[in-house]
């Protein structure tokens, strides 16, 4: 289902929603994050080269991982978000104005891939989730293949991050961290890709990888 909010053109991505991420991301969303979890300092920034453009992938634990990897990452992240999170005015005005934009997940439109390749015309980063949804089972399985076509087409390297949350038995709160791994280059192929980002996000993410069966 096409939507106004499945289509941004690079001039989407300036310099008002740019601002309206940062300060949400960093002084709003992130002290909601500390305030619920134990927040433990990120590992792995030094990977990151902020003179490169990444499709940045990680696996998908709370509602808050598109903020917290924003915040803990430094950059400025355009995420594929689902489209029921556009139905509602203050959901939508969020995701809309943190650069946001719709995917159906039953059925990618060409316009959310025209978006998403877009991006790589402006300073932003493509932010997705290749399993689709939140996971709490311990496993990493249901990986879509798409992030790794769409990484290839924008000739961007896959930034592969590992979310944990885990029970702290000296808390009431869960401890949650970020771990950054080093980028997958995009020149391999699409199923290499996926191995690849399945294997290194198992490990940061401490998830057992469960390989699709197709």
């Amino acid at each position: 289902m096409t939507t106004k909010f499945s289509t941004k053109t690079p001039k989407s991505f300036n310099v008002w929603r740019k601002s309206f991420q940062y300060i949400a991301c960093n002084w709003v969303i992130i002290n909601i994050i500390k305030s619920k979890y134990n927040f433990i300092k990120p590992e792995g920034l030094e990977n990151i080269d902020k003179t490169k453009k990444y499709v940045i992938a990680s696996n998908h634990v709370t509602g808050f991982d598109p903020f917290c990897v924003a915040a803990c990452l430094k950059l400025t992240i355009a995420y594929m978000a689902k489209i029921q999170l556009f139905e509602t005015f203050w959901s939508m005005l969020l995701m809309d104005w943190c650069g946001a934009f719709a995917v159906d997940r039953d059925k990618v439109d060409v316009s959310t891939i025209k978006t998403a390749l877009s991006i790589k015309k402006t300073e932003w980063h493509l932010g997705l989730f290749p399993q689709g949804t939140r996971c709490h089972n311990g496993k990493l399985e249901n990986i879509t293949k798409g992030f790794a076509s769409i990484a290839k087409k924008m000739n961007a390297d896959i930034l592969p991050v590992g979310i944990i949350v885990k029970e702290n038995p000296n808390s009431k709160k869960k401890d949650l961290q970020l771990k950054v791994g080093t980028a997958i280059s995009c020149n391999a192929s699409v199923d290499e890709i996926v191995e690849n980002w399945a294997q290194e996000v198992s490990k940061l993410a401490e998830l057992e990888y469960i390989p699709s069966t197709n």
